[in-house]
């Protein structure tokens, strides 16, 4: 996966929730814009949106896939 497959998702407007299928088989869902943001070679996926301490970092060479997922009501 490259940088510019990732940040075209996280950037999208509006924002639309997607789920990051890491190679791994594991899946990590970003529900809402905010919720991570790109480094060079690593997207940060913060697990509470309002507090920014617990985190998953990903590096771009695990992420195999990403998909959109329906918004929850």
């Amino acid at each position: 996966m490259t940088s510019e497959d990732v940040r075209s998702e996280l950037e999208r407007v509006p924002f639309l929730p997607i789920r990051l299928h890491l190679v791994s088989g594991k899946t990590i869902d970003v529900p809402a814009s905010g919720t991570a943001w790109m480094l060079q070679n690593f997207v940060i996926v913060f697990q509470n949106p309002r507090i920014h301490s617990r985190y998953n970092m990903l590096a771009l060479r695990n992420i195999e896939r990403i998909e959109q997922v329906p918004e929850e009501p």
